[in-house]
């Protein structure tokens, strides 16, 4: 049962981090930056895979497990893409050019 838990929030850390890399640019710094939005995007998922799979243990602690995951994979791609707080670019292992974030 533990084994399953792991690999569904494995998984749910690979859809999460795929459906951040598919919003424009822009959009995805700002997220990456604003702490209101790292959390609604972390109760998101975990109602999400609530929503997937309700009704069995194992799916009850996927869901809070990759809630928790949630957070490591903000932050790796806060570290992969960068982020925008405010007014300040920090620029990530992928950099944008002023032109495709402004």
């Amino acid at each position: 049962m533990v084994e399953a838990v792991l690999v569904f929030g494995l998984i749910n850390v690979l859809f999460e981090f795929v459906v951040l890399s598919m919003v424009p640019p822009r959009v995805r710094l700002r997220l990456l930056g604003n702490k209101g939005a790292q959390t609604t995007v972390h109760i998101v998922i975990m109602v999400f895979v609530l929503w997937v799979h309700w009704g069995t243990v194992t799916g009850t602690m996927s869901a809070f497990f990759s809630f928790i995951l949630s957070m490591f994979t903000v932050f790796v791609a806060q570290c992969f893409y960068g982020y925008i707080n405010g007014t300040r670019y920090r620029r990530g292992i992928i950099g944008y050019k002023l032109g495709e974030i402004t």
